[in-house]
C-alpha cells in the first residue's frame, strides 16, 4: 500500500488548500487562534490527520520548536507528530488526529465563554469531582515527564486540553512555546494565561524552571476543581487534595515542591 502523501511530502508547489483537498476531505478548520496558526482537519480513507500551518517568520518558528519538542519525547496522552513539510510560502506540522473538544477555544473566549453552556471548560467543570481528579492526574504525569526530560512547560493552559466526553480521555497539544529550561526570562511577561501563571511569568528576568511549573500545576488544580477560587468552601476535591494544591500554588518559590515529580508523588498519596 502506497504511504499517504501527508506522511511522504517534504515541499509541496501548490496551495496547502489544494493539496489537502487533492489528499481527502477537510472536514474541520481552526482559523480563529491569535498564534498566526491556522490547522485543519484531513479525512483520508486511512484516518483523520490534523495539520497546523504557518506562514509568519514567528509563527513557524515557534512551529519548529514544537517539531524538536515532539522529536524528543513520547507519551500515550501527546498527539504523535507523523510529519513536516514545506510550501512556498509556508511550514506544515502533521499529527495524529484525536478526538475531543479542545477545553479553552476561541469560540467561548474569556470568563464569559467559560462559563457559557456550551463551552467545553464549563461542560468539564461540571463533571463528577472524580473525573475532573482523574483528568488532572494524567496532565501532571505528563508533566512529570516532561520535566524528566528536561523540558519547562511555557504557555500551558486549558487551550492545550482536548478532552473526550465519551470516553474520558484526555491528550495534550500545542507545544509550541514548551522550552529546555531552566531559563532566565527575558521578556516582562512569559507566555500563557495569567490564571495559570507564577508569579514570576511576571517579572523579567526571573528564573524560569520546574518550581514554576508546579505552580502551574497547582493552579490548575484549582481552576478544575474550584473555578479558580483559592477559598476550601469552594473546593471540590478532598482536604489532603487541597493541601497539595495549595503548597504546589504557593506565591513564594521556596513555598512550593521542588519539582514536578514531587508535586506528583505528593498527589497521588492524597487522591489515594
Amino acid at each position: 500500500m502506497n504511504q499517504s502523501p501527508l506522511l511522504t511530502a517534504e515541499k509541496i508547489d501548490k496551495d496547502l488548500i489544494s493539496f489537502l483537498s487533492g489528499i481527502g476531505d477537510i472536514f474541520q478548520v481552526f482559523d480563529k487562534q491569535d498564534s498566526g496558526c491556522i490547522s485543519y482537519g484531513v479525512r483520508t480513507a486511512e484516518r483523520n490527520w490534523f495539520v497546523k500551518y504557518a506562514e509568519s517568520t514567528e509563527a513557524v518558528g515557534y512551529m519548529k520548536n514544537a517539531e524538536a519538542f515532539h522529536n524528543a519525547v513520547s507519551h500515550p496522552n501527546i498527539p504523535k507528530l507523523l510529519n513536516v513539510f514545506h510550501t512556498d510560502r509556508g511550514f506544515a506540522l502533521v499529527y495524529e488526529w484525536v478526538d475531543g473538544q479542545v477545553m479553552g477555544t476561541p469560540d467561548f473566549p474569556g470568563k464569559e465563554g467559560r462559563n457559557h453552556p456550551d463551552s467545553p471548560h464549563l461542560r468539564f467543570r461540571q463533571l463528577t469531582a472524580a473525573k475532573i481528579v482523574k483528568t488532572l492526574t494524567t496532565v501532571y504525569d505528563i508533566h512529570q515527564y516532561l520535566e524528566s526530560k528536561g523540558f519547562v512547560a511555557v504557555d500551558f493552559y486549558d487551550g492545550c486540553m482536548i478532552y473526550d466526553f465519551g470516553t474520558d480521555t484526555l491528550h495534550l497539544c500545542d507545544f509550541d512555546h514548551y522550552a529546555k529550561g531552566p531559563f532566565l526570562l527575558q521578556t516582562d511577561r512569559l507566555f500563557g494565561s495569567s490564571r495559570f501563571m507564577a508569579p514570576e511569568e511576571f517579572v523579567k528576568h526571573s528564573r524560569i524552571d520546574q518550581i514554576t511549573n508546579v505552580f502551574t500545576m497547582g493552579a490548575a488544580a484549582f481552576v478544575f476543581l474550584a473555578d479558580g477560587s483559592r477559598a476550601r468552601e469552594d473546593w471540590r476535591g478532598s482536604e489532603a487534595a487541597y493541601r497539595v494544591a495549595s503548597k504546589a500554588a504557593s506565591k513564594e518559590r521556596g513555598e512550593r515542591y521542588d519539582s514536578v515529580r514531587t508535586f506528583y508523588s505528593e498527589w497521588l498519596k492524597a487522591i489515594n
